[in-house]
């Protein structure tokens, strides 16, 4: 009998690649993700971190009550409980004219346009990024311009005063200075150093001891700021000056205009013999334009010393003039 050879099958395997694998089952995983943030609705925001908004108003005036238009021309009274709702904006900027800005208005009412979304933390670095100024204008307090605080100081030597944030101090060292017993040059470098001292960090200066010739402490137009460093650097300059020679008043009183300071303090004991003539007085005043402060310190014997050329030179600047009797030094 003949015998059958029996046949077993096998199965056909088909390998699938592990990064196939991988995919699949990320991709299902981001979908139950996705299914289930949509079971579970966003809450709604806090109070404290709703997003402000904001807008511009006019005011205008409707009888006996104010009456603010939009941009769409829409308007609202200001007597209207719904004001603040329909156009926050149009009580805040009221206030803001009236001078009454508080940090509740602005954490209620200014736009987030800083990013942060808490309203509350917006206000208050607005805050302390605004510095509102005295100036006014029709009574409302606007900005103020120039410096920032602390740059505009007001000095005063010997009597004259002059307020702004850049100072240049052109004092004689010629050799009369010494005379009586050193009471000149040692009254004149006290004066400095004291109103040096008294300078705020924002404020710059310059000094220029003359004599035939003149010596600035700093060379270069732009005056050094009132750091420490430099006011004891500049206290040193003076210290070390020592009274010499003649005296000519005209170079160093253009340098110090070339520097375009607020204020310039001239001392001098000059007088008459060497007087500014009425063409170098012409000169000084269109060289300067009207720009700096002119104040004339003069040192002299006795009360009947007064030189007009050094009066013509403080009145022509907008400047003071004061004579200083060294014998009461």
């Amino acid at each position: 009998m003949e015998k059958k050879l029996s046949q077993k099958t096998f199965p056909i395997r088909i390998k699938i690649p592990s990064w196939i694998g991988s995919i699949v089952f990320h991709l299902c995983l981001l979908l139950l993700i996705l299914f289930c943030l949509r079971l579970f609705p966003e809450p709604p925001a806090a109070p404290s971190d709703r997003l402000a908004s904001g807008g511009i108003v006019l005011k205008k005036n409707s009888g006996n009550k104010n009456v603010f238009v939009d941009s769409k021309n829409n308007e609202f009274d200001e007597n209207n409980p719904n004001i603040a709702e329909n156009n926050p904006t149009a009580p805040i900027l009221e206030k803001m004219l009236d001078g009454n800005l508080s940090n509740t208005d602005l954490s209620r009412n200014l736009p987030n346009t800083i990013g942060l979304r808490n309203a509350s933390q917006q206000s208050a670095n607005v805050f302390n990024a605004l510095d509102f100024g005295t100036t006014k204008i029709g009574g409302n307090k606007l900005p103020a311009s120039g410096t920032g605080k602390g740059g505009q100081k007001t000095l005063r030597i010997f009597g004259t005063e002059g307020t702004g944030n850049s100072f240049v101090f052109v004092f004689d060292r010629s050799g009369s200075m010494s005379e009586h017993a050193e009471r000149p040059i040692r009254a004149a470098k006290n004066e400095l150093i004291q109103s040096i001292d008294s300078l705020e960090n924002l404020c710059r200066f310059n000094i220029i001891f003359y004599n035939e010739n003149y010596s600035s402490w700093k060379q270069h137009r732009a005056m050094p700021e009132a750091t420490d460093q430099n006011k004891e650097n500049a206290k040193r300059f003076i210290e070390g000056i020592v009274p010499t020679g003649g005296t000519r008043h005209l170079e160093p009183l253009l340098e110090a205009i070339k520097h375009r300071p607020d204020v310039i303090f001239f001392l001098t004991d000059g007088d008459e013999a060497h007087a500014l003539s009425a063409a170098q007085l012409d000169k000084i005043t269109r060289d300067n334009s009207l720009r700096s402060q002119i104040n004339v310190i003069q040192f002299g014997v006795g009360t009947n010393r007064e030189s007009n050329f050094l009066q013509k030179l403080a009145a022509n600047n907008r400047g003071q003039y004061v004579y200083v009797n060294v014998i009461e030094l």
